[in-house]
């Protein structure tokens, strides 16, 4: 059952508007909603907000009879995800803690659970590099950067090194003498490798596809949507 807060902030000053709605939403679990009311256009003071919380948060605004701005508030994963990119985020978030829960029950020597979900994370990490390399590399180019280096292909590249990496770490824990000790420093330095390079990835590749996309025809999008998330889901 969908559970529902509201809060009026019609009173507050913009300059304390984004930390007043942070705590009103800070402990918003799934399923849970925010309605908030502001006296003025909240969409500059939601975005900022969504950027420092890894952008984790979707949202409504519509005009009250009064004049005011209603807002309801939603957990990203509670809304389906609205274009390719929000997909991709969305399943970089999903990779980043099924890595993060592979390294807490290592850490606790709980070695077949972490295992198991080593080789479901290698599985989702296929698919992922499936999107971005059969599907949006071969269909955008990018253009070389400053020193002459194609962020796609040096982005293909990395992914090898991460799938080559991951895979090893999987075979590590099927070693007789697997322990935490053995298999704990692999995942700390592919957890570097990787949070690297999405920053890399977000911050490079995606505002050239994002830019390619955007001028596409709306049944190419639409099309192009569907395909990510068939191939993310199959």
């Amino acid at each position: 059952m969908m559970s529902e807060q509201y809060c009026d902030l019609t009173a507050t000053a913009p300059s304390h508007l984004q930390t007043a709605v942070f705590y009103e939403i800070k402990d918003m679990t799934r399923g849970e909603t925010a309605t908030v009311l502001f006296a003025e256009d909240p969409a500059i003071t939601l975005h900022s907000l969504n950027l420092q919380l890894r952008n984790n948060l979707r949202w409504e605004i519509s005009r009250t009879d009064a004049g005011h701005w209603l807002t309801v508030i939603h957990r990203a994963e509670d809304v389906a995800p609205v274009d390719v990119f929000d997909s991709l985020k969305r399943d970089h978030k999903r990779l980043d803690a099924m890595f993060s829960q592979v390294i807490h029950l290592t850490d606790q020597n709980h070695l077949v659970e972490a295992h198991a979900i080593m080789r479901a994370f290698i599985e989702g990490l296929r698919k992922h590099f499936a999107v971005e390399h059969d599907i949006l590399a071969k269909a955008i180019r990018t253009p070389p950067n400053a020193m002459g280096i194609d962020p796609t292909a040096a982005m293909m590249q990395e992914h090898n090194e991460i799938l080559n990496q991951s895979i090893m770490i999987e075979l590590s824990f099927d070693e007789d003498d697997a322990t935490s000790t053995s298999v704990s420093p692999l995942l700390a330095i592919l957890a570097g490798y990787l949070s690297k390079h999405e920053y890399r990835e977000e911050a490079t590749i995606f505002p050239i596809w994002i830019g390619a996309i955007n001028k596409a025809p709306e049944a190419v999008k639409a099309a192009l949507f569907q395909q990510v998330l068939a191939t993310l889901a199959d």
